[in-house]
């Protein structure tokens, strides 16, 4: 693909601009959340840092994926050893166990902070197909043309 000096500066400034944000610098979790949640903050955090742009404006968010990714672990526990369905004891009646509810709204929540970190492959190739999107295929004939 060729680029005209213009549009390789417009790229190389606009790839600066993510880096302008003051830089994540926490890098330890916050001891109030969960083991599990610490875990993932602990594994996740170097790859963030050394292929994404996180700054401190990226800090809640990332605090609720790990949140989110802890919940979904917890309520999983509570599905393998209650079961899918939980039944009442006095009547009989089955009924969903409510951590399935609890475990599908943390992946929703999980999905929806994984993607605005750009963490996900629809955000990822939301980025690309921009990228695409703005290098369009320089004609010389045109360019020489144009000016």
């Amino acid at each position: 693909m060729h680029l005209s000096n213009e549009q390789k500066a417009q790229r190389e400034d606009a790839k600066k601009e993510l880096f302008t944000y003051q830089e994540l610098t926490t890098v330890t979790p916050p001891d109030w959340i969960p083991d599990s949640a610490k875990s993932e903050w602990q594994r996740l955090l170097p790859v963030m840092k050394k292929d994404f742009p996180l700054s401190e404006t990226d800090y809640g968010l990332f605090l609720s994926y790990c949140l989110a990714f802890s919940r979904i672990k917890t309520a999983e526990g509570e599905i393998r050893k209650y079961g899918t369905f939980i039944t009442n004891e006095k009547t009989g009646v089955k009924r969903a166990n409510p951590a399935i509810t609890v475990q599908s709204q943390a992946m929703k929540d999980l999905k929806s902070s994984a993607t605005g970190l750009g963490m996900t492959l629809e955000a990822r190739s939301r980025l690309a197909l921009n990228k695409a999107k703005q290098s369009e295929k320089v004609d010389p004939f045109k360019e020489l043309m144009d000016g």
